[in-house]
């Protein structure tokens, strides 16, 4: 008589995951989104292997669209499938921040070189809506919304630079997302400085000064990087960030 598989079971406990409540059926886009979200608070954590199995019930959710989400947080680098049903979360190492946050910055600021020049009135009032929002929200204890206009206004610095290599930039945006949530260490989300920094990103854009938006953008998250380095890893010189922070900076006086 042949024994009963036994059904593998996630290395964590999904406890802490609410079930997925949201009108409608739920679809892999709005799926993978809800995900990811999870995924970058840490409620799903770093490292984590996952049955999808066990996910689709604590979710209440069809394992068809949950399979879907999965495949595009996978193409975007933020997990890693079995082909058992076994998702992991894809492990962050402290070494890897100066590659992740290094690779962020070059490829940023090289498409708001490419864009900038091209922006017309519609993307301009696109990124002036989401530094509004994120004065708006600046003080909310529910930092989300912040968090949402803030991607919004880099995802609108770089249209021009092409699709696939902005699903390349976003990787990296929810890597190094993932880094500084983990840690806690740069300021929260709508501090003045923060606020101050898009602002003039926004009038170097309305100004189509390429180079300056170009170095701005630079200086914004690399300043980030190099907060986190110092604090959590500053045995390790942050030398891609460096190199390419210098970059885009001559750039601005050239």
């Amino acid at each position: 008589m042949a024994t009963p598989q036994r059904r593998r079971r996630s290395s964590v406990s999904l406890d802490a995951i609410k079930p997925y409540r949201r009108n409608g059926r739920a679809t892999a886009g709005s799926l993978h989104e809800y995900l990811r979200r999870l995924i970058l608070d840490g409620a799903i954590p770093n490292g984590a292997s996952i049955s999808q199995v066990e996910l689709a019930e604590r979710l209440g959710v069809s394992r068809t669209p949950l399979r879907e989400a999965m495949r595009m947080l996978q193409a975007e680098g933020i997990v890693q499938s079995e082909h058992n049903r076994r998702t992991h979360v894809t492990a962050l190492d402290v070494g890897d921040i100066d590659t992740v946050y290094g690779s962020r910055v070059l490829l940023e600021a090289t498409g708001v070189l490419v864009t900038v020049p091209l922006l017309d009135q519609s993307r301009l009032q696109e990124l002036a809506e989401a530094v509004q929002e994120m004065r708006k929200h600046a003080s909310d204890t529910n930092a989300e919304t912040w968090a949402r206009a803030h991607r919004r206004f880099h995802r609108a610095l770089i249209p021009e630079a092409g699709r696939e290599f902005a699903r390349t930039l976003s990787t990296y945006f929810d890597r190094a997302e993932r880094f500084r949530r983990m840690f806690q260490t740069e300021e929260i989300q709508g501090g003045v400085r923060l606020l101050e920094e898009h602002e003039a990103i926004l009038r170097a854009c309305k100004r189509k000064d390429a180079s300056k938006a170009a170095s701005l953008v630079a200086k914004h998250s690399a300043r980030a990087a190099l907060t986190l380095m110092a604090q959590i890893a500053p045995e390790r010189e942050p030398t891609l960030v460096r190199t390419a922070l210098q970059l885009f900076s001559a750039l601005e006086g050239a």
